[in-house]
């Protein structure tokens, strides 16, 4: 079974080479690794040019977005399973060895999901993310209910069958910020979702500002595109057609949308929020929380409703991550 990575880069050439060499000192090689450039103005040409022997480099069409550089990228993978690694992180040893396990584990299998670190920008490791509420196994529809709050699966451990992605029609265009959640969203119904529970990458945050605030705007609109576009064409292709079995979509996109706004007021200050305000205009009147934005327009501070097993789950997920991290050591 061959098995590809494509790396998607732009301008992040202080940390490419370190993926690269990552990727070379896997127990497992992958058979090809293709790095696709969206014009980098840093060293990144230079660094592909340095490892030209051992790595394929490609330059995307001028101008698209991050579903057309997917797109390009995916397409000139040729193995039987494809990942793809952001130019930033880092792949474990075992990266290709544990997502190939995965891939073989069934034959109706469309998307292994591993655990990963979350690393700073000196490759220090911050958390450890096991998937604790993943089955081994997951089988559609659930793969697609257990993801309408976000993706089930971190874009630094994932792969995917390359003919299903093909049969599914590639990554979602228009996106202009996600990348995994529509992604795995729209595998869901071909088939099986694998979790492997070995830590197979290193995932770097925290070193490029505040997310939230620069790509708000961007984020809305992609929540709004998932909830009227790729769950609807999901839960289709997984037989569920009918209102009630769909009616899981509106209520999830309320519930993302409480969660944002939540998220704004206690980000953003009262006198900030006349710019904020229109980017949740038409999402408000979507979910039917028009009041709701005009509270937050007034200054007001937008709670989001949690259940007690809600509060619990937030409280114990931390010890609990804590605890499987000991076991896997203690195990490895």
């Amino acid at each position: 079974m061959r098995f590809s990575v494509g790396i998607p880069a732009f301008n992040q050439g202080n940390y490419l080479e370190a993926t690269i060499l990552s990727l070379l000192k896997q127990t497992r090689p992958p058979d090809e690794i293709v790095i696709s450039d969206h014009y980098s103005t840093d060293n990144t040409p230079e660094i592909i040019a340095k490892y030209a022997g051992q790595v394929r480099g490609l330059t995307p069409p001028p101008g698209v977005g991050i579903s057309g550089q997917w797109n390009f990228t995916f397409s000139n993978l040729s193995g039987d399973w494809v990942t793809l690694l952001s130019s930033d992180d880092l792949a474990r040893p075992n990266f290709c060895e544990v997502l190939l396990r995965g891939a073989e584990r069934r034959e109706d299998a469309v998307l292994v999901r591993a655990a990963w670190e979350n690393i700073d920008a000196n490759g220090n490791i911050l958390t450890r993310e096991y998937l604790l509420s993943a089955p081994k196994v997951e089988m559609p529809p659930q793969n697609l209910l257990s993801q309408k709050h976000g993706p089930k699966a971190s874009f630094a451990a994932f792969a995917v069958k390359r003919e299903t992605l093909e049969a599914s029609g590639g990554y979602p265009s228009g996106m202009e910020s996600f990348g995994d959640w529509p992604l795995f969203a729209q595998l869901a119904p071909f088939g099986s979702f694998i979790y492997e529970s070995e830590i197979v990458s290193g995932y770097r945050v925290g070193h490029d500002g505040n997310k939230f605030r620069k790509r708000l705007g961007m984020w809305i609109r992609d929540e709004m595109r998932m909830f009227n576009d790729v769950f609807p064409l999901a839960a289709t292709r997984a037989g569920m057609a009918g209102a009630e079995e769909r009616a899981w979509v509106s209520q999830a996109s309320c519930d993302n949308f409480l969660r944002y706004l939540s998220a704004a007021s206690e980000e953003f200050a009262a006198q900030e929020r006349a710019e904020i305000v229109p980017l949740f205009a038409e999402w408000s009147e979507q979910t039917g929380n028009q009041k709701l934005l005009a509270e937050f327009a007034g200054g007001g501070r937008i709670r989001q409703p949690v259940s007690l097993s809600g509060r619990a789950k937030k409280i114990l997920r931390p010890l609990v991550q804590r605890t499987v991290s000991l076991l896997h050591g203690k195990r490895n």
